[in-house]
């Protein structure tokens, strides 16, 4: 009895030539995946940065917000926010907090908070500025929070 076996699989010759064109295409897309790993740490000191400004924000609204006191936002100022240096929170950098409070007036124009005509109530806006200590750079401005 001369039978063959009914099993189908690869020869050799198709293995090497897979290995080979495998290996052509994953040398093609390598220098992607590594400009995307080196510049990894911008995307992760922005959102470190954004975390530090909304950290910032919801500080002064638990101190200030309009539910606690109507006349709050008469004693919100930069005093009581200093800017803060030097803010290490363990990531590739350091980064510079600066907190601006603006009032704002009725009719005052630009209104200093949005630069367009106001003419809502008097009151306050904050803005919150994340620096990167060594370069300056602005990494994260915030919207303006109305008090």
């Amino acid at each position: 009895m001369n039978a063959r076996c009914s099993i189908a699989g690869f020869s050799l010759i198709e293995v090497i030539f897979f290995i080979v064109i495998a290996g052509i295409s994953l040398s093609a897309i390598t220098p992607l995946y590594m400009t995307v790993l080196s510049n990894l740490h911008i995307v992760s000191d922005g959102l470190q940065a954004e975390f530090l400004a909304q950290e910032s924000l919801e500080s002064v609204a638990a101190t200030y917000g309009k539910g606690n006191d109507p006349l709050a936002f008469n004693r919100i100022s930069e005093a009581n926010f200093p800017t803060q240096n030097g803010i290490d929170i363990g990531g590739t950098i350091t980064f510079d907090r600066v907190i601006a409070i603006e009032g704002r007036i009725p009719g005052k124009t630009p209104d200093p908070c949005t630069g367009q005509p106001y003419n809502g109530e008097a009151g306050k806006c904050v803005k919150v500025t994340v620096k990167a200590s060594s370069t300056g750079e602005v990494l994260y401005s915030s919207l303006p929070a109305f008090y």
